[in-house]
C-alpha cells in the first residue's frame, strides 16, 4: 500500500505522543514501584459511556460486586452520563484519573489505551475491545497510523505503537475473521485475540425493535410516528470532510423520497468526522443524531430498517439485523490508495454500491418498486453476518468475562520489570530449525548459567517432552514437531502457541531469555506454518507458534477473499467424492466417521475428502486431509456431490445443483436448541432459519430428535431416522485396542466424566472436582474427563493421579467402549452411552439454574433418566461403588430409555444411509 501524504488528525495525535515522551517515561517508572489492586477495573471509551465497555462493566459488576468498579471520563460531559447510569467516573487525564489506571488490575478500552491515562497503563491486564469489525486497515497495517513530517519520527512512532500493543493481554474478536485482522494490526500473537464475539453487539441479541426504536426517537427528541427508518452514517476520514454530504439538488430529491415513502431519514455523523449536515436536518424528514445525543449508535441499530454507509465498520454491525444495506462510495479509488482495505469492497458491499447520491437513490427506488430489490440487499447483509460473526446468540459479554478470569487466574499478578528485562536464569544463546527429515527445534546454552533437568513445550492441551543432551560447556534441548497422540501416526502438534519451560535440579527456570537471532518464519509444506519468538507474557520465555500450513496465495483475509470469490461464481465439474467435517474441522469423528467408514467399505470408489482446522487432525484411512480455507478445499467444496457434516456449515456456503447436504447433527437433544433457545433474538432466529433451509437431509437418532430437530430449524426438508452412524462401533467394536491405545491398565473401574458446556461459561469445565472424586473413591478407579467440542482447542487438560483427560481423544465413540460407567449432566452422550447397557449416572448441581434460566430442557430429566440424578459428589461417590444395585433399581427406566431413544442403534445405522444416499442417487451407481 503506497505511503500517502500525512493527514492533520493522525499528524497532530503523533506530534503529541512524540512530545510526551518524558511524561511516558515517568509513568513506567510509577508503574514499577505502585502495586496494583486485583479488587479495582477500570473502564474507558474514546467515544463516550458506552461501545463495549460498559456492557463488560455491567455484567462484570452483576458477577462479583465486592470489586471496585470505575469509568475514566474524557470529560464534564461524560461525568454527568455516567452518574446517570450509576456508573462511578473520574477524569482519565487527572491526578485522580492517572491514579486508577495506575493501580487497576484490569484495564478495558475500545479506541487504544487514550481511553484510559495512558501514562499509567504499564502492567495492567489490558483488554482491547476494538470498535469495530476493521474493513479499512488499522493501526501497524495502515501507513497513516505513523505519518509525521519525517522518517525517523515514523520510525520512532511506529515503535510505540507496537510497545503500546504489546501491552494488550487479551482483545476479543467477533469472528476469526476479524481475529485475523486485529492480530496483524496491532502485531499480537494468535492467543491473546479470541474469538468470543463483541460485547457491544449483544444488545441486538437481545433487545426488541421496539425497545431500539424508543432510544432512538428520546435521542432525536421526536414523536416515533412509525414510518420506515432510514440510517446514513459514513464513516470518518482522518480528518478530511466526507464527501458523501448531499448537494443542494440531491438534499430536494431525498427529501422527496422520504417523503413519498413514509420514511425518514437519520443522519449519523461518525463521532470524528467532519461534514455540514445540518443545513438539511430538522424538516421534511430528516434529522440529525449526534454522538453527543447518543455516544454509542449501536443500541439504536436495532430501530433502523434501511442502513446506508461508506466503509464505516457500523455495516457489519446492523447485518446482525439481516435488514438491507446500501453502500454509498463517492471516493473508492482514493480511500483505497490513502487508507486501503482488508477485503475487496465488492465483498464488502455485495457489488451494489454507487458512487453518488443519485446512484444510490435510484438504486433505493428500484429497491421499493419490487419485494425482490429489498431482499437482494437484506441477502447481503445476511451474508456478512455469516461471514464475519461467530455467535450472534447475546452471550459475547459472559465469554469475554469467562476469558478475562480465566486468563487472571492463571496468570497471577507479579511484580512489573522494565521494558526488556528478563530473570538471568538460564540464558538460550541459539535456536535452530531443522527440517531435513522430521522437523525438529533445538534449543542450546551455557552450562554456567543454568543448566536444566528437564524441559517441556507447554501448548493448548498438548506438552511436548524435550531431549536433553549436556557436553561439558553447553546444554542442548531437541523437540519433535511431528508427535504421536494416543498412539496414533505421526503428525504435527495442533496450531497455537508452544511455550518453552525449563526446570533445574533445585528450582523452575522461570525466564529463559530471548537470542538475537532466530528462525524465520517458515511454511513446512503440508504441516504447518511455524514462528518462533518470545511468549506472550513476562517473565521472557521462548514460544513456538505453529499455524495452518496455507500458501502464500492462501493466507490472509484478502487471499481468502479472492478464492471465496472464485468459489462462488465457479461452475465446477460434479466429483463423485464427499466432503466431510465434524466439528467445524476440529477432529474427524461422530457420525460422519461413521458414514465415512460405511463408504470406505461399500464404495471404495467414493474419494473422501475431510475438512480439517489443521494437519494435526487424524483422518480415516484412505480419505483425503484438505486444510480448511486451501484452494483445494474450496474447490471440493464446490465440486463433491455430497457434504456431510455434523453442525452449521460455515463461511459463506453456496449450494449447486448437483450438490446434497447431508447434516448428521451431533446428538439427541434434552437441552433446547437453536429456535427453542430462550430469549432468541430476532437476527438469531433468522440465521437459524436460513440455516437450516442449506440442509436437504437431516438425520435423526430417533423419532424425539426428529420432532424436536424440525421445529428447532424450521426444517422443512426430509428427516431420516436411521439411528446414529456413530454409535454402529458399540455393537462389537474393539474395546481393548482403545484400552490399550490409552494406556489403561486392565485391573481398573473407567468412569468417563462427560458434562454438557454452559452457555455463560462456555469453556469451563469443574462442577464435578474430578482430582478429589477419584481419590474419594479409593484404589481401582480411573476417571477419563471429556470436554465438549467447544473445549477441544482452548483450556488445559486436567492433570491429576488416576485421571486422564481425553478431551482431545479424536472419537468420544471409542471412549463408550472403555468406560464402564457414564457419569455427565445434561449432555446428548447419554443417548448414545445408553447403547452399551452400563451405568449411567447424572450428577447436575446446577440443575435448577440450568433448566429454568440457562437453557431448559425438552422433558423432565428427573422422571425418565435411566440413572440417578445427584447434586453432592459424596452421594455420587457411594452410588458408583454401588454400581450393581443401581443396575437393578433402574433396569426397568433403562429399558424404556432404549426403547424410546435408541429403537435403531443396532450397529447397521451407517449401512443404511449409504444404501439410500445411492438408491436416490446422491451417490451415483
Amino acid at each position: 500500500m503506497p505511503r500517502s501524504t500525512a493527514p492533520n488528525a493522525f499528524s497532530r495525535a503523533n506530534t503529541a505522543k512524540i512530545l510526551a515522551l518524558p511524561v511516558y517515561a515517568a509513568g513506567v517508572l510509577a508503574s514499577l514501584v505502585v502495586p496494583r489492586r486485583q479488587d479495582l477495573w477500570v473502564f474507558g471509551c474514546g467515544s463516550g459511556i458506552g461501545e463495549g465497555a460498559l456492557p463488560l462493566l455491567r455484567f462484570a459488576r452483576e458477577q462479583d460486586p465486592s470489586r471496585s468498579y470505575l469509568w475514566l471520563a474524557r470529560d464534564e460531559r461524560d461525568l454527568a452520563a455516567a452518574a446517570a447510569l450509576g456508573v462511578p467516573a473520574v477524569l482519565k487525564l487527572s491526578w485522580r484519573g492517572f491514579w486508577a489506571t495506575l493501580r487497576a488490575r484490569v484495564l478495558v478500552v475500545t479506541h487504544g489505551l487514550g481511553d484510559a491515562n495512558r501514562y499509567a497503563t504499564r502492567g495492567a491486564f489490558v483488554v482491547q475491545l476494538w470498535h469495530g469489525i476493521p474493513l479499512k486497515l488499522i493501526n501497524l497495517d495502515s501507513p497513516v497510523t505513523t505519518s509525521s513530517s519525517t522518517g525517523l519520527l515514523s520510525r520512532i512512532l511506529g515503535r510505540m505503537y507496537r510497545l503500546a500493543a504489546s501491552t494488550i493481554a487479551l482483545m476479543p474478536a467477533a469472528s476469526e475473521l476479524a481475529a485475523a485482522r486485529l492480530r496483524t494490526a496491532f502485531g499480537l500473537p494468535a492467543n491473546r485475540v479470541v474469538v468470543t464475539g463483541d460485547p457491544r453487539d449483544d444488545v441486538l441479541a437481545l433487545e426488541s425493535a421496539g425497545e431500539a426504536r424508543s432510544r432512538l426517537f428520546s435521542a432525536l427528541g421526536i414523536a416515533d410516528g412509525g414510518r420506515r427508518i432510514v440510517m446514513y452514517a459514513p464513516t470518518w476520514r482522518d480528518g478530511a470532510a466526507d464527501p458523501g454530504i448531499p448537494s443542494a439538488s440531491e438534499w430536494e430529491r431525498i427529501a422527496s423520497w422520504l417523503a413519498a415513502t413514509e420514511s425518514l431519514l437519520v443522519v449519523r455523523p461518525h463521532p470524528l468526522g467532519v461534514g455540514d449536515y445540518a443545513a438539511a436536518t430538522g424538516a421534511r424528514g430528516i434529522h440529525l443524531l449526534l454522538a453527543r445525543a447518543q455516544s454509542d449508535v449501536t443500541p439504536v441499530l436495532g430501530a433502523v430498517d434501511v442502513l446506508l454507509t461508506d466503509y464505516s465498520s457500523i455495516a457489519f454491525d446492523f447485518s446482525l439485523t439481516g435488514r438491507p444495506i446500501a453502500f454509498l462510495s463517492p471516493d473508492l479509488a482514493d480511500y483505497e490508495k490513502s487508507r486501503g482495505l482488508y477485503e475487496p469492497y465488492a465483498a464488502f458491499s455485495g457489488g451494489t454500491e454507487a458512487s453518488s447520491w443519485t446512484g444510490l437513490l435510484d438504486l433505493l427506488e428500484a429497491a421499493d418498486a419490487t419485494p425482490e430489490g429489498w431482499e437482494l440487499l437484506a441477502a447481503h447483509s445476511r451474508e456478512l453476518a455469516a461471514r464475519h460473526f461467530a455467535f450472534r446468540d447475546g452471550q459475547n459479554t459472559a465469554r469475554v468475562y469467562a476469558e478475562i478470569t480465566t486468563r487472571l487466574k492463571e496468570q497471577p499478578m507479579t511484580s512489573t520489570l522494565p521494558v526488556g528485562a528478563t530473570l538471568p536464569d538460564a540464558i538460550i544463546d541459539s535456536v535452530t530449525l531443522t527440517t531435513t527429515t522430521e522437523p525438529i527445534v533445538t534449543v542450546t546454552g551455557l552450562r554456567s548459567t543454568g543448566e536444566p533437568v528437564a524441559a517441556t513445550l507447554r501448548g493448548p492441551r498438548f506438552e511436548v517432552p524435550g531431549e536433553i543432551e549436556l557436553t561439558p560447556e553447553r546444554w542442548s534441548v531437541t523437540f519433535p514437531l511431528l508427535v504421536s497422540r494416543w498412539h496414533g501416526p505421526l503428525l504435527p502438534l495442533p496450531s497455537g502457541q508452544y511455550v518453552l519451560d525449563l526446570a533445574t535440579a533445585d528450582a523452575a527456570i522461570v525466564s529463559t531469555g530471548i537470542p538475537a537471532e532466530l528462525p524465520e518464519p517458515q511454511l513446512l509444506d503440508e504441516l504447518f506454518r511455524i514462528s518462533i519468538g518470545a511468549a506472550d507474557a513476562a517473565p521472557a520465555r521462548l514460544a513456538i507458534t505453529l499455524a495452518p500450513p496455507l500458501t502464500d496465495n492462501e493466507l490472509g483475509p484478502a487471499r481468502q477473499a479472492a478464492l471465496e470469490a472464485v468459489y462462488r461464481s465457479a461452475k465446477p465439474t460434479p466429483l463423485d467424492a464427499v466432503f466431510f467435517e465434524s466439528f467445524y474441522g476440529q477432529n474427524a469423528s461422530c457420525n460422519p466417521r461413521g458414514i465415512d467408514r460405511a463408504i470406505a467399505e461399500l464404495r471404495p470408489q467414493t474419494a473422501r475428502y475431510w475438512s480439517t482446522v489443521d494437519a494435526s487432525v487424524e483422518v480415516p484411512e484412505g480419505a483425503t486431509r484438505i486444510i480448511e480455507g486451501s484452494e483445494e478445499w474450496w474447490r471440493v467444496r464446490a465440486s463433491a456431490r455430497l457434504l456431510v457434516v455434523n453442525d452449521w456449515l460455515r463461511k459463506r456456503y453456496r449450494k449447486r445443483e448437483h450438490q446434497r447436504v447431508l447434516q448428521t447433527w451431533h446428538g439427541t437433544p434434552l437441552k433446547k436448541i437453536a429456535l427453542s433457545r430462550p430469549n432468541v433474538g430476532l437476527r438469531t432466529a433468522i440465521a437459524t432459519v436460513l440455516e437450516g433451509a442449506r440442509w436437504n437431509i437431516l438425520l435423526a437418532q430417533n423419532p424425539h430428535s426428529a420432532s424436536i430437530l424440525r421445529r428447532a430449524y424450521a426444517f422443512t426438508g426430509r428427516i431420516w431416522q436411521e439411528g446414529y452412524p456413530r454409535d454402529d462401533v458399540l455393537q462389537g467394536g474393539d474395546a481393548a485396542a482403545v484400552r490399550a491405545r490409552l494406556g489403561i491398565p486392565n485391573d481398573v473401574t473407567v468412569l468417563l466424566y462427560a458434562p454438557t458446556w454452559r452457555d455463560d461459561r462456555p469453556e469451563h469445565i469443574d462442577h464435578l472436582d474430578v482430582a478429589a472424586f477419584t481419590d474419594a473413591l479409593g484404589p481401582g478407579y480411573l476417571t477419563l474427563i471429556r470436554g465438549h467440542s467447544r473445549t477441544l482447542r482452548p483450556g488445559r487438560d486436567v492433570r491429576a493421579s488416576n485421571v486422564l483427560d481425553v478431551t482431545g481423544y479424536p472419537d468420544v465413540s471409542d471412549l463408550f467402549l472403555v468406560a464402564d460407567a457414564l457419569i455427565t449432566d445434561y449432555s446428548s452422550v447419554m443417548f448414545d452411552f445408553s447403547v452399551t447397557g452400563k451405568p449411567v449416572y447424572f450428577f447436575a448441581p446446577d440443575l435448577e439454574h440450568y433448566r429454568e434460566q440457562l437453557r431448559g430442557f425438552y422433558f423432565d430429566l428427573d422422571e425418565v433418566a435411566l440413572g440417578p440424578v445427584v447434586q453432592d459428589p459424596d452421594t455420587l461417590v457411594q452410588l458408583v461403588r454401588d454400581s450393581d444395585a443401581v443396575q437393578e433399581q433402574y433396569a426397568g427406566r433403562y429399558a424404556a430409555w432404549l426403547e424410546r431413544f435408541n429403537p435403531r442403534d443396532d450397529g447397521e445405522s451407517a449401512n443404511r444411509v449409504v444404501r439410500r444416499l445411492e438408491a436416490e442417487g446422491i451417490l451415483p451407481s
